[in-house]
């Protein structure tokens, strides 16, 4: 049996072939590091969601029940993003989780594509290729699984 950890991935849609890319490098890790370990990571991501604000109470609750919390922005959308797929509620959302010793999430990081915009938290890192935001992932999950 597995120890499973849930991580949430949250995108603007102008990142979606990023969101799609966390699902494949993560099920990767989970075969090659993870798994040999008894760890399993489980992605959450909102696919498909045009506008999230419906569905902001599961959204929540899907946050809550996550160990970590990742949120990939890109320079072109700035700041958090759109109106209807915004993600600075989630991200306090999730830093308050991480400051709850009851809650199972353990961390929040951002990752920027290009430059963070100025209202944002510094991100963790920044990448411009795929080839540097598999680097930056794989990074991430391997602090992670450390910490498992």
């Amino acid at each position: 049996m597995y120890q499973m950890h849930r991580i949430f991935c949250a995108t603007p849609w102008e990142l979606e072939a990023e969101r799609m890319r966390f699902h494949e490098i993560l099920g990767r890790f989970n075969e090659t590091d993870a798994m040999p370990k008894g760890v399993l990571f489980v992605p959450v991501t909102l696919a498909g969601i045009r506008d999230k604000r419906p569905l902001q109470y599961t959204i929540d609750e899907n946050i809550r029940q996550c160990r970590h919390y990742l949120l990939v922005l890109s320079d072109e959308v700035g700041g958090w993003g759109p109106t209807e797929r915004n993600f600075r509620h989630d991200y306090s959302l999730a830093l308050e989780c991480a400051a709850d010793a009851a809650e199972p999430m353990q961390s929040v990081a951002i990752l920027t594509k290009g430059h963070a915009a100025p209202d944002l938290p510094q991100p963790a890192a920044t990448f411009a290729t795929r080839a540097e935001f598999d680097a930056c992932l794989n990074r991430l999950f391997s602090e992670w699984l450390a910490s498992c």
